[in-house]
């Protein structure tokens, strides 16, 4: 079984062990095939809105047709080449809409020394990589600590999104002279809340409009 699973048909290992082990719960029923069947599609559903986040929310931003199913299935059960894992990404896969207001925003406060594009947003929020892989600079470090707050506040990104930045480099700090750590987004951040900003309207404003087609996508 493992030699065709895995070695011929490419299954992951995780998903081969977790359906050896379901397909064989039951085994003196006379429809102990069918309750094991049961039992292994379970097992996937189960491990798959566990484990791949990234994925549910891929699918569920496009038409649900065969075809999208049969290529969220192989992603999910063949190993081989994958997005990043949870810990290293933002745990979302953004719409075009949303990914426009998110460059809207970001041009409008603004976050970034550089204009952004709707697809620059795509690469850094589906991808995690900066314009032509190269990180973006901070305008001002507390906006930018504040704006990611608010959006994981949303329950638009990970939690774990100021790791997701500093493992992936995505961004370089106001003087350009430094990858923002989780240490500098954290203490960007407690600036932010320790001191008057008028930037702070501007933003909610942009996060409940991304929130809301967020929310739609």
């Amino acid at each position: 079984m493992y030699r065709t699973a895995v070695m011929e048909y490419g299954m992951s290992y995780e998903r081969f062990r977790e359906d050896f082990i379901n397909s064989r719960t039951f085994h003196s029923k006379q429809d102990c095939d069918i309750m094991n069947d049961h039992q292994v599609n379970l097992g996937r559903i189960s491990s798959f809105l566990s484990s791949r986040k990234d994925l549910v929310r891929k699918y569920s931003s496009v038409e649900a047709d065969l075809d999208a199913f049969h290529a969220c299935m192989r992603d999910f059960m063949l190993s081989g080449p994958r997005t990043k894992s949870e810990s290293v990404n933002f745990e979302c896969f953004l719409s075009d809409r949303v990914l426009s207001i998110i460059a809207d925003a970001a041009n409008d406060i603004p976050l970034f020394r550089q204009r952004v594009s709707a697809e620059d947003m795509g690469k850094l929020f589906n991808e995690c990589v900066g314009i032509g892989g190269s990180p973006l600079v901070a305008n001002q470090n507390t906006t930018v600590a504040y704006f990611f707050s608010q959006l994981n506040y949303s329950g638009i990104i990970s939690a774990r999104y100021q790791r997701v930045i500093a493992v992936n480099k995505l961004f370089m700090s106001s003087r350009g002279l430094s990858h923002m750590t989780q240490v500098d987004l954290a203490s960007a951040l407690s600036r932010f809340y320790s001191a008057d900003r008028p930037l702070k309207m501007r933003i909610d404003k942009w996060i409940i409009l991304i929130k809301s087609a967020f929310v739609n996508q």
